[in-house]
């Protein structure tokens, strides 16, 4: 396969970089609506999340008194964290906007600093419902990172590297073979991860405002204004974040490797496939599930972590 030439390469990253950032909110407003529809609701329409995010962008930022820099600088460093990871994610091409710029280990450091600035930022305005959803989201992430590490070793041995554009041409080239055992107990660790990284059932409810059941709400209650629609933007990137990390990682079928007009159709119309049926997956979970109690997650985590060395586990030591 040729190597393509920086302005195919960019042609291709910037046609990613614009479909990510333009489905970010409907992506959650698929979510909502289908969620509503299994409950028989009429639910909001597709489209609210945009308009939610153009409501805030025009109201006025309100502070905490006990705020300090830290609560006017966090929203941006939280965003620029999600979509810097982002880039790196190939989602329509098989090389990422920033190739050679970091490889799944960026990209889940990246996801832990936009948390940990995000928890920094809720304790920081001194509220204590910003205290316990960060004291929860924190105890959370010490079992999702290192299940959702695993996870992705397994996509990463099956390639030979730690590369996601590398891994995703494997796959893809590799076609229904790359669907090993080995590799689908990865897949099915990642997809309890994806539950907690994206706050949904079981262990998170995105609707909620509950003080004893909220988790990253309980971290934006104190957020107002353009603050406020930047975190919920930079919340609604990561589901295309994490969706797309497991479809470069485990079905990264449909992905152009070539910038050819129908190639590259086809392939953004599979990245949207892909996008909808991560949307629509967690709808049907969020509507179908109960809650864990905070004290039960640990297990539900446990398994992920346990569902992921044992892949690992048939990829080194059982036969091809």
């Amino acid at each position: 396969m040729d190597v393509p030439s920086p302005v195919e390469e960019l042609v291709v990253g910037t046609l990613q970089v614009v479909l990510v950032l333009l489905v970010a909110p409907a992506l959650l407003g698929i979510t909502k609506a289908v969620k509503a529809r299994l409950q028989y609701r009429r639910g909001p329409a597709v489209v609210q999340p945009y308009r939610d995010l153009a409501k805030w962008w025009r109201k006025e930022s309100v502070e905490s008194e006990a705020a300090s820099l830290l609560t006017a600088i966090a929203p941006a460093l939280v965003l620029a964290a999600i979509v810097v990871a982002t880039l790196l994610v190939p989602i329509v091409g098989d090389r990422p906007p920033l190739t050679g710029w970091g490889d799944l280990l960026v990209v889940v450091g990246l996801m832990a600093l936009a948390r940990f600035v995000l928890a920094l930022a809720a304790l920081d305005a001194g509220s204590a419902f910003g205290g316990m959803g960060s004291s929860r989201e924190v105890a959370i992430a010490a079992l999702v990172e290192p299940a959702l590490l695993l996870a992705l070793a397994g996509a990463a041995l099956a390639a030979g590297s730690t590369d996601l554009g590398v891994i995703a041409r494997a796959g893809a080239a590799a076609g229904t073979a790359w669907l090993t055992p080995a590799l689908l107990l990865g897949a099915g660790a990642f997809a309890v991860v994806a539950l907690a990284e994206t706050g949904h059932e079981p262990v998170d409810n995105p609707d909620t405002h509950l003080e004893l059941t909220m988790v990253h709400e309980g971290m934006l209650l104190e957020a107002s204004g353009p603050r406020l629609a930047i975190l919920a933007y930079a919340a609604e990137l990561r589901l295309v974040l994490v969706a797309g990390l497991f479809a470069a990682a485990f079905l990264p079928f449909g992905i152009a490797s070539d910038v050819a007009p129908l190639p590259l159709l086809g392939a953004v119309a599979a990245a949207l496939a892909k996008l909808t049926g991560a949307a629509v997956a967690l709808a049907v979970v969020d509507a179908t599930v109960a809650k864990l109690r905070i004290l039960a997650l640990p297990e539900l985590l446990a398994t992920a972590s346990i569902l992921a060395l044992t892949g690992l586990a048939a990829r080194l030591w059982l036969p091809a």
